[in-house]
């Protein structure tokens, strides 16, 4: 698994909350993925709000909670996926 992208987005417009947005390529499993994204971000409605979005080897992934740098998020998401 590989990173392709980490971009941010706020939302609505102009406000404080973070839209952080990843996507991962190459995935052989989905159901691994997700699995390796929970254990680096807790669970998802109690810890974040994590959504999956994707099909085949291509993925994405947001949340707003928790707000991190792009180079928290980088280190976080390539810890997780072993890359």
């Amino acid at each position: 698994m590989k990173i392709e992208s980490i971009d941010y987005e706020s939302f609505p417009e102009s406000s404080d909350t973070v839209i952080t947005t990843v996507v991962i390529n190459e995935v052989a499993s989905q159901c691994i993925l997700a699995r390796l994204m929970i254990e680096a971000l807790g669970k998802p409605g109690k810890d974040n709000d994590m959504e999956f979005m994707g099909s085949g080897d291509r993925w994405i992934i947001s949340w707003t909670t928790p707000q991190l740098t792009q180079q928290e998020t980088r280190e976080l998401v390539s810890k997780a996926i072993g890359s």
